[in-house]
């Protein structure tokens, strides 16, 4: 679990811990769309990824094959999204009846603004749920490492993490996702998503292996369904927004090696400081 010390906060950097009245979960304002200038350089970056990308695909099918067979396998597993749980509205309701869910919608939640935000999206999500809308970094894009976005979080002063990786096991993923039952934390996940919703079109178009294999997601986590074996996600993708996954479904999307990091992804558990 994360560490169990108290630490005296700087002066004004108190976290509020907000009282559960019944906030009802409404849908998010969904992201502006993109500009034509935006619009034009995501299809550049589309296209150089299609022609650089090819080599690099080719390299990782022949010399990497031990770290992209076990998400190629995963990916191919149907879609959570076919699921009969996965936009379950009873469970879905319960999880944002609980204190920890009150406390997020209380905050307001937040989708990210386009793609490579979803860490700072996380991050924004954390800080509002334990009242410090008013130390909210700027919407942009951020940490691309479960490291990196403990630092982001607990410079602010209100958390002190610890990161779970997904290469230390399943036990002590379950006992990660517990801890998002408890007011007292807060829990993130970063993950590939290709395991869960599988690839996004041809897999071995360049464009569609690079972002299946290597590119990780942010997004919070809201509950832990323990007796069903379900976790609640609140992923900032507008396109995703809240859903269930199965627990041992999510550890394979976690546990997957991040080129980045030089590791396996991870949960990151937040402990909230209070004076």
């Amino acid at each position: 679990m994360a560490p169990q010390h108290r630490r005296r906060l700087p002066q004004n950097r108190t976290c509020r811990i907000m009282a559960t009245s019944s906030f009802p979960y409404t849908e998010p304002p969904t992201p502006p769309s993109d500009s034509v200038g935006d619009t034009l350089r995501r299809a550049v970056f589309v296209t150089l990824l299609s022609i650089l990308g090819l080599p690099y695909m080719l390299y990782a099918c022949l010399f990497q094959r031990t770290m992209i067979t076990p998400v190629l396998a995963a990916a191919r597993r149907t879609s959570i999204k076919l699921d009969a749980m996965y936009k379950d509205p009873p469970r879905l309701a319960r999880a944002w009846a609980t204190p920890i869910g009150q406390r997020y919608l209380a905050g307001g939640l937040e989708y990210q603004r386009r793609e490579g935000y979803c860490a700072s999206a996380t991050l924004r999500n954390v800080l509002k749920s334990v009242g410090r809308s008013d130390v909210l970094p700027a919407s942009r894009r951020g940490a691309s490492t479960p490291t990196q976005y403990v630092a982001a979080l607990d410079h602010v002063g209100c958390t002190s993490s610890k990161i779970v990786y997904g290469s230390d096991g399943y036990d002590a993923f379950r006992s990660a996702l517990r801890a998002a039952n408890d007011p007292s934390y807060r829990v993130a996940a970063n993950f590939l998503r290709s395991p869960l919703f599988g690839f996004n079109g041809l897999t071995y178009a360049p464009f569609n292996f690079i972002l299946g294999v290597f590119g990780g997601h942010f997004s919070n986590v809201i509950g832990f369904l323990e007796d069903d074996d379900l976790v609640i996600v609140f992923d900032v993708n507008h396109t995703y927004g809240p859903y269930l996954v199965d627990a041992k479904r999510l550890y394979s999307a976690v546990n997957t090696y991040d080129q980045t990091a030089k590791r396996t992804r991870a949960l990151i558990v937040s402990k909230v400081l209070t004076e």
